[in-house]
């Protein structure tokens, strides 16, 4: 019988790899629900129950085999459980009175709870569970056998119902349950695939069998027991297919699973043009900690780097391990700007880590370089998302790892300092912020919550089911209209027409509906939840306050219809332009502007919503609830108007497909006149570098480059690395030219302006070359190459490892270079080397002090050419 496996959050947690963060509100609130359902179901049970009451002895035979079945559960790593507990739980619905069958599904648990103590939340949500289908099927079997006549035909169909209704009432509670924790539906569980349910219900129809032996001669029930062995062995089959989805050393999914995951995604996304992303992450330098620490400690940092995926990602984003040091993340519903906002996050907690292991006398850090790319803007396809993923990660290691980069021509840098941890924002549908913090949000929740709650109390309206079946209208318009927060105009119907039929008692149940069933979806943060369900109660409760205007001089049809159009305007008023113009003061935006751009669609929406809301209200005195149908069909309507626009947007795409060849041929021509104009670019550059050169030391770039260069393939920098470390060593100081001759040729101390104007020449050599695309990936090295190790450098003041590789290396070079050069005070290798030493941890870097002490140690740095010994020319 599957049921949750330990601790609700998932699969991870139940082994003790991440920290369980609680149930979700929603599972909060289910949880409460199936509690109480049970303990009310239970309860008249056991009212009656004593030591008089018949059947204790099969109670304590059948609740202590199903206990020990129990205890040999097969859990999968996604947290189902796998067992024959069902057998016995028929037979003892089909044989026990009423209370002993409530008590059983308790006495059965406590085994297994005193075993492994799991939390008491989901040991609580399994008894209930238990206890609910077990009555069911109790109640189900004895109606069945009053209703059934005969002897053989009562004893079958009681055993059949009792079966069934016990399988499914088991996988209707744990799939509801899943399906909120993991914000899917009850479908995407995996609790209702054929190999699970087909397997319940051949144990079921074991435990009627058990029931049907033991009723005519209990001797031989142990041989119908005898092939649950055989059954054991055949539940391990799911977690086989689960191992086969995941990776065994980090938890996470593996590439086979990740691919299956894109693949259905993309074409969701595709399908109802919703966006999508894909992360790549790898690590840094994690062949150095093997090799320095071992396998064990490499093993160590994989699974703490995938402990803060599970951290940092959203229940339904797909983390998987790619393969080696790689990781690739599937972010559904998510688009570029977020996705970097959520990189950023990994790419800091990630480098905050410290990983403590036996083999390592000090913590481990480690970093990592993530690239971005997002459907439609990179790829119009899953494959060439990953690709363009992977080339942005590549790009970030380039430009000195430890970064994130977003995929695309520019390979823009997403750079924030590890304290400042970006947070995702509640968009607008319109593009704009939302606040959630501030006096008017919080007034505006707390006010639709009251005024929702004092309509519920003090209105009039007396239709209850009539109230209910809008409220399931409204949840079916939520549901289906798959179109992101955007969609919360759709529910616009519903709240409508609610306020034309029943009035303002039915405002807060329709909008807590609508909003919390797209709060599962989009995961939007409490605080914009509360602002949302307050703005849609305020709308629903000013529309119903104009369905209750008197009309006078309109006759009953034409008054309705003329208020649907005014309640529709009222409530674009106070649900769409209010949040409009909120957010777009918050940023700073014209708001009569953001909410003009909205008049031509927005309006037209909710005006027409009115409409139909006096329409259904001036056909519900005629046809009854059935006119809530209208509502249902016209969502039908709509949905099937956007599937026609997506279809007629792929058939363009199709056509526009034919004008692609000839934009390559173009791209081909552009490209070849892109590598001339590198080619006498990169002249002109090796040009102001040589004339600024000759300004202050003869040849002093070029070996700086020679050196970086060197200090690079000794850190062992792959050959794309270095390409970029050489360009960028050779121009560290173009930005010199924009200091005058009387501060970078003065023989005395500079003053403070003088050091100023100096310093501008990092920040500004960077702006110089970011002006040149092809060598953007040198920008970060050439910027920060004067950051010192503690801090204490410019032009940022980074630190450590927040410092680009890159720069690092330059700056030691840099200085080696210079203290090497022929002048009066002129210094020998060894003293050199020992400043390098003396000043590594404060102003250097240690691991490249380490790297040109390994140069000079194999006679490498011998053959460095003194700046002063080049020609110049």
């Amino acid at each position: 019988m599957g049921t949750l496996g330990g601790n609700a959050e998932s699969a991870a947690v139940a082994e003790g790899r991440a920290k369980p963060r609680g149930l979700p509100f929603g599972a909060t609130v289910y949880l409460a629900v199936v509690v109480a359902a049970a303990v009310v179901a239970a309860l008249p049970a056991l009212q009656d129950l004593s030591f008089q009451t018949p059947g204790w002895t099969t109670f304590l035979l059948l609740t202590g085999c199903a206990a020990v079945a129990q205890l040999f559960t097969v859990r999968t790593k996604r947290n189902y459980a796998y067992h024959t507990t069902g057998v016995f739980l028929v037979a003892g619905a089909l044989l026990l009175p009423a209370g002993l069958v409530a008590l059983m599904p308790l006495a059965l648990r406590a085994p297994d709870w005193a075993r492994r103590r799991v939390s008491s939340a989901v040991q609580a949500f399994n008894v209930a569970a238990y206890t609910l289908a077990a009555l069911a099927a109790y109640a189900a079997a004895h109606f069945t056998a009053d209703l059934v006549g005969g002897r053989n035909a009562e004893a079958a169909a009681a055993g059949l119902v009792a079966m069934t209704l016990l399988v499914a009432v088991q996988a209707g509670i744990s799939a509801s349950m899943v399906a909120l924790m993991r914000r899917c539906s009850i479908f995407e569980t995996g609790i209702f695939t054929t190999h699970g349910l087909t397997t319940e219900l051949v144990l079921a129809a074991l435990g009627v069998a058990v029931a049907g032996l033991w009723t005519g001669d209990p001797w031989l029930v142990p041989f119908a027991l005898a092939p649950l062995l055989v059954v054991q062995r055949s539940l391990v089959v799911p977690k086989l297919e689960e191992e086969a989805r995941v990776d065994p050393k980090t938890g996470l999914f593996n590439a086979r699973h990740f691919n299956t995951a894109l693949e259905g995604e993309f074409g969701r996304a595709q399908r109802f043009v919703r966006p999508l992303s894909v992360l790549m992450a790898d690590l840094d330098l994690l062949r150095d900690v093997n090799n320095t620490y071992g396998h064990l400690a490499g093993d160590a940092v994989l699974d703490a780097v995938a402990h803060v995926l599970r951290q940092e990602l959203r229940d339904y984003d797909v983390p998987a391990r790619f393969g080696g040091e790689e990781f690739a993340i599937l972010l559904p519903e998510t688009g570029v700007e977020e996705a970097a906002e959520i990189a950023e996050r990994i790419r800091c907690a990630v480098a905050s880590a410290e990983i403590t292991v036996d083999t390592a006398p000090r913590p481990i850090h480690i970093t990592t370089s993530i690239g971005v790319a997002a459907y439609p803007m990179h790829a119009d396809d899953g494959t060439g998302l990953v690709y363009q993923a992977d080339v942005a990660v590549y790009r970030a290691k380039v430009q000195g790892r430890n970064r994130v980069v977003i995929a695309g021509h520019e390979g823009a840098v997403v750079w924030t300092r590890p304290t400042e941890r970006p947070r995702a924002v509640d968009a607008s549908p319109f593009g704009l912020s939302v606040p959630t913090t501030g006096v008017v949000p919080p007034f505006v929740t707390l006010a639709g919550i009251l005024g929702g709650a004092a309509a519920m109390v003090f209105g009039t309206n007396q239709d209850l089911l009539g109230m209910m079946a809008l409220v399931g209208v409204v949840a079916l318009v939520q549901v289906l209209a798959d179109a992101g927060r955007s969609a919360a105009s759709v529910s616009a119907v519903g709240l409508l027409a609610g306020a034309a039929l029943f009035g303002p008692r039915i405002a807060l149940p329709t909008a807590v509906v609508a909003c919390v069933v797209e709060w599962g979806r989009t995961r939007m943060s409490f605080a914009r939840l509360g602002f949302d369900i307050g703005t849609l109660t305020l709308a629903a409760l000013a529309a119903a306050g104009v369905f209750a205007l008197p009309r006078a001089g309109f006759s009953p049809a034409a008054g309705q219809i003329a208020a649907g159009l005014v309640a529709g305007g009222v409530y674009f008023v106070i649900a769409a332009a209010g949040p409009l113009a909120l957010a777009a003061n918050e940023a700073g935006a014209a708001v009569w502007a953001a909410i003009r751009a909205t008049l031509g669609w927005i309006l037209l929406q909710d005006t027409a919503a009115g409409l139909l809301a006096g329409v259904v209200a001036i056909c519900y005195g005629a046809a009854g609830r059935w006119t809530l149908a209208l509502i249902a069909v016209a969502l039908l309507l709509a949905r099937a108007t956007q599937d026609r626009e997506a279809a007629r947007a792929q058939r363009m795409a199709a056509e526009l497909s034919g004008d692609v060849e000839t934009l390559e041929q173009r791209n081909a021509s552009l490209t070849q006149a892109n590598e001339a104009l590198r080619e006498h670019s990169t002249a002109m550059v090796e040009a102001l570098t040589a004339m600024m050169d000759e300004r202050e030391s003869a040849g002093h770039s070029r070996e700086v480059q020679r050196l970086a260069v060197a200090i690079g393939s000794e850190l062992r920098l792959s050959a794309p690395e270095l390409d970029v470390l050489s360009q960028a060593a050779l121009l560290h100081d173009v930005g010199k030219l924009a200091v005058p001759d009387s501060v970078l040729l003065k023989d005395d101390a500079l003053t403070e302006d003088e050091w100023e104007q100096l310093r501008e020449h990092a920040p500004e050599g960077a702006r110089l070359v970011s002006r040149l695309a092809y060598l953007r990936d040198a920008v970060p090295a050439i910027r920060h190459h004067h950051e010192r190790y503690d801090g204490l450098g410019y032009p940022d003041g980074l630190a450590g490892d927040e410092i680009p590789l890159g720069a690092r290396i330059i700056h030691v070079a840099e200085a080696t270079v210079s203290m090497l050069t022929p002048k009066p005070e002129h210094l020998s290798e060894e003293a050199v080397l020992a400043e390098l030493r003396r000043c590594a941890g404060t102003q250097f870097c240690p691991r490249c002090v380490k790297a040109v002490a390994s140069l000079a140690a194999a006679g490498l740095l011998e053959p460095v050419r003194r700046p002063g010994d080049l020609p110049v020319g």
